[in-house]
């Protein structure tokens, strides 16, 4: 009830309601044998079928007019002939048919309807069913606005925490007040790799959040609306591609707010020397990319159950192959494969590209004017990050190759999932 106050369609089927279900009501359609015997307000329903029997006193509506009409079929009464008649040249029912037909006649009414009628919308040009798909996910989205707004809470909470929880560990290192680190006046070996560790430990980390933060909504609520999808794609109101395109153009502003949100303490109280534009950017491709691994899994399983308990399967092997726990270059050659399907591994490359462009800005600096070895002692923190870097498999000059295929996972993850749920729609009925 509260929905249809506010506005919103609402078609429901009741078998012997009670007084009080059946008073919320504001149309009603009487149904006997897929024949209309009556459509229209709820309170005309008494007066209307009073013609053939009145409705006592305190006495539900609806509760009479069914015991009427499945009197009149036990008795074998020509009444219901006549009720189902009398309806057909009522001025309500006549007025509803003029109703109709005055929608119809209206343009790109039935295009706005996905079709009337069976294979309608699968007739209609590509744009005129994105832009219905389109407007249809936008008011999902703004209807659903706890669900909204727990994802934006969720991504606050998480960079307040790594605000708190790594403070300073990205300027420590640089810091020629602290004892011991990578700043040129007081270098230490040891003390400059755990500073890195703790500055490169928290772009893992963070792009982990940001992996998650994108993944997990997709993993959850695709495979639920999939039926829905699988229905209508069924009754060829609408092809794949439009549907998959306008999920995608709402997600992606989404997940752009998302990133922005889980970064916006976590950079300034961390200290990270990268430009937060690119982070955000970098955490923006990491997010859409992971979701479109977590379609793959939503299109080619059958249920939401499936769906979450293979989620590990795609999301830990990311963790294990982002050189946190494991430098790249000590991982097997043989299991380095895998890391090239890991959008994670190519944002921490890029994320650290972005961080540590300092550094190389520096030591291009000093070579450009003085030998290597010279500069090697001048900075020798930054040239022990710069060898930590590429022990983790992060290459300066090659930041475009890691954004190209970055993007191409996002479009190629999105275009195997759109042949998976193709085929199982095509194969379904």
């Amino acid at each position: 009830k509260e929905l249809a106050d506010a506005g919103v369609p609402v078609l429901c089927t009741v078998h012997q309601p009670s007084s009080e279900i059946f008073a919320m009501f504001d149309d009603v359609i009487v149904l006997h044998e897929g024949a209309v015997a009556f459509h229209g307000q709820v309170k005309q329903l008494a007066p209307y079928f009073a013609r053939w029997e009145r409705c006592p006193a305190n006495f539900n509506p609806a509760d009479h007019v069914m015991f009427l009409l499945q009197k009149q079929e036990s008795e074998g009464s020509t009444m219901l002939s006549d009720i189902k008649a009398a309806w057909l040249a009522s001025d309500m029912c006549q007025e509803i048919q003029q109703r109709i037909g005055r929608h119809r006649a209206e343009p790109g009414r039935s295009a706005a309807l996905l079709g009337s009628k069976m294979g309608v919308g699968s007739h209609l040009g590509v744009c005129m069913q994105m832009s219905v798909l389109l407007r249809r996910e936008c008011r999902g989205c703004l209807r659903n606005r706890g669900i909204l707004s727990a994802r934006f809470g969720m991504a606050l909470a998480l960079s307040v925490t790594y605000a708190w929880l790594f403070a300073g560990s990205a300027r420590d290192g640089d810091d020629p007040r602290i004892a011991g680190n990578c700043a040129d006046n007081n270098f230490d070996p040891s003390g400059c790799s755990t500073a890195f560790q703790a500055q490169y430990g928290t772009l893992v980390s963070l792009s982990i959040a940001a992996m998650m933060g994108a993944a997990q909504p997709v993993l959850l609520t695709f495979p639920v609306e999939r039926p829905i999808f699988l229905r209508e794609f069924a009754a060829k109101q609408y092809h794949v591609l439009p549907y998959f395109l306008s999920k995608t153009l709402v997600e992606l502003p989404i997940v752009l707010v998302s990133q922005a949100i889980l970064l916006v303490f976590a950079y300034f109280s961390t200290g990270m020397q990268g430009k937060f534009i690119e982070h955000v950017m970098v955490a923006f491709t990491l997010g859409v990319a992971s979701s479109s691994l977590m379609l793959v899994i939503g299109c080619a399983v059958a249920t939401a159950q499936t769906a979450i308990q293979l989620a590990p399967l795609a999301l830990i092997p990311q963790m294990l192959f982002s050189g946190l726990f494991l430098p790249v270059s000590k991982i097997p050659a043989s299991l380095r494969w895998v890391r090239y399907l890991c959008p994670l591994r190519y944002a921490i490359n890029l994320a650290g590209v972005v961080e540590f462009a300092y550094i190389k800005e520096r030591t291009d600096e000093c070579e450009r004017l003085q030998s290597l070895s010279y500069c090697s002692s001048r900075h020798p923190g930054d040239y022990l990050r710069k060898a930590l870097l590429e022990s983790n498999g992060i290459d300066f000059d090659g930041w475009e190759v890691d954004a190209l295929v970055l993007v191409s996972l996002f479009f190629a993850f999105r275009l195997v999932a759109v042949f998976l749920l193709w085929r199982r729609g095509r194969y379904m009925f």
